[in-house]
């Protein structure tokens, strides 16, 4: 395939978004950009970047993923600090090479679509663009947005012409891996414009039809679902009665749903959500919110303004970005079910977490509006 300039008038005129799904943060970012650029009349499209190295990969990847989050997630933290010993020593990645191998596939769709623009939602999709600037398109608008409250490892090596990323430590961690200071922007991360949306707890009910005496509990188990949320949904039907409403999201998890209607009943105190476009309308009509604590869902919550439990971490990226909203008094971290519905009650029975959550925002520490910023970036800097 012969190298060829792509392009671009009046840019960008189509924003390809390359997202991999592994766990549903990434992807969430990718569409809160795809909202943004929707709004402007910027035509975009989001993909799975792995899918592109076939099938058979692109489900061990994922599906790999999901269960090692599901049924061993010390696994997935000792494999993190292997990979981070692993990067420190400078050595060739195995990441790069693996997900270079397919730029050629990616490079011939961006062609086929006209896409003049390249926004990457994971580290893989990262390597890949920067191995189709290399190879193919020198000139290609290609740019990097983190999802964590850190920089994990493998970032070494890529080389896009920006990154935005949601705070000055995962800065300076990107330096310590190589990134240029001038290519990394502090924009936060970017969730939908609809988590910041001027719309009130009893508007927000009403909407949704939830009665504005009730005691509302939002929980989100993240796209893998949480180890804990069948104990967790048992333990809370076992305290609250008909004054409280429980709203637990389980996603695209089918199994999860149904194994948790089991536990419900027909009381209806505890309600199961698929995927849904309005759980923002839910998050603000909760008094509480209960969530593993990945960058994006916990972004979410925060954007919102509603009190916040974090479920016990994953080890690796959760345990940076629990401690980045403990720190910032955005949330209270309970590592064992017990604690997280004594704590959700005590905060149902006091208002303290609402006044932290207020001063935090007071300074400034979540950008609600990073997917706007980031937008309006890549279009000052290319035209």
């Amino acid at each position: 395939m012969q190298s060829q300039e792509i392009k671009s008038v009046n840019f960008p005129k189509r924003v390809l978004l390359l997202s991999v799904s592994t766990g549903e943060g990434h992807n969430s970012a990718a569409r809160a950009i795809a909202e943004v650029l929707n709004q402007k009349n910027i035509d975009c499209e989001i993909i799975d970047s792995v899918s592109f190295k076939g099938k058979q990969s692109h489900s061990f990847i994922t599906e790999g993923y999901n269960r090692i989050i599901r049924h061993a997630p010390m696994l997935f933290g000792l494999a993190y600090v292997l990979g981070a010993a692993y990067d420190n020593m400078r050595l060739p990645s195995p990441i790069k090479s693996y997900h270079s191998s397919y730029a050629d596939k990616i490079y011939q769709y961006i062609k086929d679509g006209n896409f003049d623009c390249v926004v990457c939602t994971h580290l893989f999709s990262m390597h890949t663009a920067t191995a189709i600037r290399k190879k193919y398109a020198p000139d290609l608008p290609c740019y990097g947005v983190i999802t964590d409250y850190t920089a994990i490892p493998f970032y070494r090596g890529s080389q896009l012409d920006a990154y935005f990323v949601p705070d000055s430590r995962t800065r300076d961690m990107l330096i310590k891996k190589g990134i240029p200071s001038d290519k990394i922007i502090i924009s936060g991360i970017p969730v939908s414009p609809k988590f910041s949306q001027d719309i009130s707890k009893s508007r927000a009910r009403e909407l949704l039809n939830i009665g504005a005496d009730k005691k509302v509990i939002v929980i989100s188990a993240g796209g893998a679902g949480c180890g804990k949320l069948m104990e967790l949904c048992k333990r809370l039907k076992a305290q609250i009665d008909g004054e409280y409403e429980v709203y637990v999201f389980t996603g695209k998890n089918t199994r999860l749903k149904a194994k948790i209607d089991k536990i419900a009943g027909e009381n209806g105190v505890i309600r199961t959500l698929a995927f849904t476009s309005d759980i923002y309308l839910y998050i603000k009509a909760a008094d509480v919110a209960m969530t593993k604590p990945g960058g994006l869902s916990s972004t979410e919550f925060a954007t919102s303004g509603v009190p916040m439990i974090l479920l016990k971490a994953i080890p690796g990226c959760e345990t940076c970005n629990k401690r980045y909203f403990i720190k910032h008094n955005l949330a209270t971290y309970c590592n064992s079910v017990k604690k997280a519905v004594k704590q959700t009650l005590n905060i149902l029975a006091d208002n303290s977490r609402s006044e932290l959550i207020e001063l935090a925002d007071d300074k400034k520490v979540i950008n609600a509006f990073a997917a706007t910023d980031i937008v309006e970036y890549i279009i000052e800097n290319n035209n």
